[in-house]
Formats: C-alpha cells, sequence, structure tokens
C-alpha cells in the first residue's frame, strides 16, 4: 500500500498536465497579430495603432502576474484562476463589441492582458513547487507550452476569423477561455507543507534553495538587481527581431507571405525546445553555466542572422531563425529556476512575479532596438549578449563570495 507522499509525488505529474494545457492557452498573449489584420482592415487602423494593443497587454501582463503572486500566496491557484477566467471573458467579449482604438486597448489589452498574467503566475508558480528536485526542467515544460500557444491560437483564431468573422471569435474564444480557466481551478492543487517538507529531506536531488526570504529582502539583493538586468537585456535582445521576423523573412523570400510566416512560426518552435533543454542544464549545470550559455546562443544566433543578411536565401534563414528562438528560449525558464533557487519557495509565488517584470522594460527596448535597419538590429543582439555574460559574471552567492 503506498503512503501519502508517494500518491502526492505520483500525482504531481497530473497536476503539471494540468498546468501545460492551462498555460497552452494562456500563450494568446503572443497571437495578438492574428487579430490585428482584420481589425485593420475594418476601421482603417494602422499598424503603429493596433500595435499598441500588444504593448499595452504586455504591460497588463506584467501586472497581472504581480497581483497573482500576491493572492495566490494567500488564497490559493483556485481563487487566482477564476479571476483569470473572469477577466479574460470580460475581455474577450468586449473586445467583440468594440469600434474604437480605446475600446480594443482597455478589452483586449486591459482586461485579456491582465487575465493572462494572473493565471500565467498562478499556474506556474504552482506547479515549480510540486518539482522543488527538477525545478529546471519543469519550469521548461511549462513555458514550452506557453511558447506553443501563440502558434497554435493563432493558426485556430484565423481559421475562424475567416469563416466566422473576429467578432463572433472573439466571443467563442471568451466563453472557451473562461469555461477551461474554470476546470482548470478545480484540478490544479498546490503542494502541502508535508509534502514540501518530505522531499526536501528525503531526496539528495534537490538544489537547495540558496537563501528563503520574502520580497522585502529580495529587493535588498545585489544578485536580484544585476539578474533583472541580465533578463532585461536577453529578453530585449530576443523581442528586438521576433517582433519583425515575419517583416524580416519577406526581404528574402519576396512577396511570399505564407512562406515568410511560416519561417517566423519556426522561432516559436525553436523558443518551445530551447525552454525545455535550457531548463534541464539548469538543473545538472547550475545557474552560472545557464546565463553563459543563454548569451553564447545569443551571440551564435547573432552571428547566423548577420550572415543570413549577406547570403540570402532561405536555408541560412531557417538556421537563424532556430538559433534567435532557441536562445530566446533560455530566459523565461532561467527566470523560473533562477528565482527558486536564489531567494526560495515559500515566497515565490510573489518573488517570481517581480522578476517577471522584466519584460515590462524588454517589451519596449526589444521592438524600439528592432525599428532600425536589420544589421544594426543584429549587432544589438550582440551587443546584449557581450552585455549579459559580464552581468553573469557579477552574479554569485553567498557561499561563492566567501
Amino acid at each position: 500500500m503506498t503512503n501519502p507522499f508517494d500518491r502526492q509525488k505520483a500525482a504531481r505529474w497530473g497536476y503539471l498536465a494540468v498546468g501545460v494545457i492551462l498555460l497552452l492557452f494562456l500563450g494568446l498573449i503572443y497571437a495578438w497579430s492574428v487579430f490585428r489584420v482584420p481589425l485593420e482592415k475594418e476601421f482603417g487602423w494602422d499598424k503603429a495603432q493596433t500595435s499598441i494593443t500588444f504593448s499595452i497587454s504586455m504591460m497588463m501582463f506584467c501586472l497581472g502576474g504581480l497581483v497573482s503572486g500576491m493572492i495566490t500566496a494567500k488564497r490559493g491557484p483556485r481563487f487566482t484562476l477564476i479571476f483569470c477566467a473572469v477577466s479574460l471573458a470580460i475581455g474577450f467579449i468586449a473586445a467583440s463589441q468594440v469600434r474604437s482604438l480605446s475600446g480594443i486597448y482597455i478589452s483586449y489589452g486591459g482586461f485579456c492582458g491582465f487575465g493572462v498574467g494572473l493565471g500565467y503566475n498562478a499556474c506556474l508558480s504552482t506547479i515549480v513547487k510540486w518539482f522543488p528536485d527538477k525545478q529546471g526542467l519543469i519550469s521548461g515544460i511549462a513555458l514550452m507550452g506557453f511558447g506553443f500557444g501563440g502558434m497554435l491560437l493563432g493558426t485556430i483564431g484565423a481559421s475562424m476569423i475567416t469563416s466566422l468573422g473576429w467578432r463572433r471569435t472573439f466571443v467563442i474564444f471568451g466563453i472557451a477561455f473562461a469555461v477551461i480557466m474554470l476546470i482548470g481551478s478545480m484540478l490544479l492543487r498546490p503542494a502541502t507543507d508535508e509534502y514540501l517538507e518530505t522531499i526536501s529531506n528525503g531526496t539528495k536531488k534537490r538544489r537547495a534553495a540558496v537563501e528563503e526570504i520574502d520580497y522585502h529582502q529580495m529587493l535588498k539583493r545585489k544578485n536580484f538587481w544585476l539578474y533583472l538586468a541580465w533578463a532585461i537585456l536577453l529578453s530585449a535582445a530576443g523581442l528586438a527581431i521576433m517582433n519583425s521576423s515575419a517583416a524580416y523573412a519577406s526581404t528574402i523570400l519576396g512577396d511570399h507571405l505564407t512562406q515568410a510566416a511560416a519561417a517566423a512560426g519556426i522561432i516559436s518552435i525553436a523558443n518551445g525546445v530551447g525552454r525545455v533543454i535550457f531548463g534541464q542544464v539548469f538543473d545538472f549545470r547550475g545557474y552560472r553555466f545557464t546565463l553563459f550559455a543563454v548569451c553564447a546562443a545569443y551571440a551564435a544566433a547573432a552571428v547566423i542572422l548577420m550572415a543570413s543578411l549577406a547570403a540570402q536565401n532561405l536555408p541560412v534563414l531557417i538556421i537563424a531563425f532556430v538559433a534567435i528562438g532557441f536562445a530566446y528560449g533560455g530566459v523565461p525558464p532561467a527566470n523560473s529556476a533562477f528565482t527558486a533557487y536564489f531567494f526560495g519557495y515559500e515566497n515565490y509565488a510573489l518573488n517570481f512575479s517581480i522578476t517577471n517584470l522584466n519584460l515590462l522594460v524588454a517589451s519596449y527596448l526589444g521592438p524600439m532596438c528592432g525599428s532600425g535597419s536589420y544589421r544594426a538590429t543584429f549587432l544589438t543582439i550582440l551587443a546584449f549578449s557581450a552585455a549579459g555574460f559580464a552581468l553573469s559574471l557579477l552574479i554569485r552567492a553567498p557561499k561563492e563570495e566567501t
């Protein structure tokens, strides 16, 4: 007869599956470009106007994550996911009725972005606490689902818009996402204190946290600020090209828009794979090697991107997109695993939501750096990878300093 600990240890894989499915749907935040085109066509809005929606959604995503960290720690993931379901339902259904830019900014950018942030933090923080012995791998698997979500939902959304129109698609998404999040709220369970204590004492595989501290103390640590700067630069490096990947592909492929979009989709696939691999690297080689490896992957990607600019052919372009997607995939699992390792599990939900605020700066810095010539963009990525390497050298755990 199995004991309660063994049952919980087996059940955690089921919770992981639930979390990955929820994060797959929450990846809708990356599918905005699918909705942007029909809105521009119907209302005559230009790309600059509709692109603000994505910036707002990213800002609200970070804010939602911060609020999620606060309420999940006190009320648990069920309450947060119900809050997420309500926010997504309001956002999508309201978006189906918009007739102005301010309307789409508030509905999709505000409510949907905030809802995604709520669910993202609740799912990830709950899953990671079940796996203190595999923090990097589990972060990578969970975030792979989130990364693939944009590609999957973009494909589904495009098909629905073609057959049903964008207004009906928004309504269906609002109802469907609310139902999925509500079901998830009933299935996802937080790890018990007894389980965490037992697995901490009963396995040698766990990478013990450097400290168990709350966000007040975390904000006083030099390592937090050094890592936040690293995350901003390396996230911005990926967003600099991802924001215009289809446009760059068109410079090589010409007017073949379908091929350009497919080539850009390769970045999402490589991004998902990178999240799992870099998560594993963190588990087996530690934080410093992982940070170095992400910087090295970016440097290699920048060189290959410059080669694609010179070669102007599809094979080199595909290799370049695989490289940049893989490099960008290293940042999210590093954020999750680094926060758990340096600042502990007890206050992980809120601490991670603060670390994830790097996207607030990166979502503006990256596209800004990618607005010039492509050569300048690729050189910027190379410069950011060099700066990230220097920051990695400065990050030291207390035991290393002594």
